[in-house]
């Protein structure tokens, strides 16, 4: 019997934005491109989401990738908002999964700077997990893991193991749901239910099935 739904954050109860993060600041499409390969595509993106190294040694790293792009890496990067954005309709799709009995909790990569700077995106999300929600409230959750919080990423093992013990779930009564498929294998290594995220309705009828099993 499935009990409990682990969401992931970016691409599934938020936008994830990458190049279009820097066309919204105005660059062209191009600019864009090459200040996104340097940046969120780049292997020093991870150092934000884990939480450990310092801002000015992540930022140092990426400059260095391409030293020409060094003045608008510092100045895009100073803040994150506009990172992620609210996507419509998540807080009512966590209460039809909580209202089809599961308990709802969130698993995700993510850095303090864009949890710190996109509020207005995070009001699904408890205080007690850096969000603006009020626990209780509609559509909040206020139980789950953010990487930058327990200093690990996925898809690597430790961050599932480590929710699983903290919130005491059993791996056959859990479905995680996640927009990136080497994340849901890193689950299913536990024991762990996934589901591939294209929609929300796509999610709901997987959890009908999976619950029906």
């Amino acid at each position: 019997m499935i009990r409990n739904v682990v969401l992931d954050i970016g691409g599934v109860l938020v936008n994830y934005h990458t190049v279009d993060f820097y066309t919204n600041k105005g660059y062209s499409q191009e600019e864009a491109q090459r200040l996104a390969g340097v940046t969120m595509n780049s292997g020093y993106w991870e150092q934000f989401d884990i939480g450990l190294m310092p801002y000015e040694w992540i930022l140092s790293k990426m400059k260095s990738l391409d030293p020409s792009l060094a003045p608008d890496i510092e100045k895009s990067l100073k803040t994150q908002h506009g990172i992620v954005s609210r996507r419509e309709g998540s807080k009512a799709w966590i209460e039809e999964i909580r209202k089809r009995g599961y308990r709802v909790l969130v698993l995700s990569n993510f850095s303090n700077p864009a949890l710190r700077d996109c509020p207005d995106a995070m009001d699904f999300l408890g205080e007690n997990l850096g969000g603006c929600g009020k626990s209780g409230d509609f559509g909040v959750i206020s139980e789950g893991i953010l990487s930058c919080r327990v200093h690990q990423i996925k898809p690597y093992p430790p961050i599932y193991a480590l929710l699983l013990t903290l919130y005491g779930l059993v791996p056959e009564e859990t479905v995680f749901v996640d927009d990136t498929q080497k994340n849901l294998t890193g689950a299913e290594a536990y024991g762990i239910h996934t589901i591939l995220f294209r929609s929300t309705e796509q999610v709901l009828g997987e959890l009908e099935r999976l619950s029906g099993c």
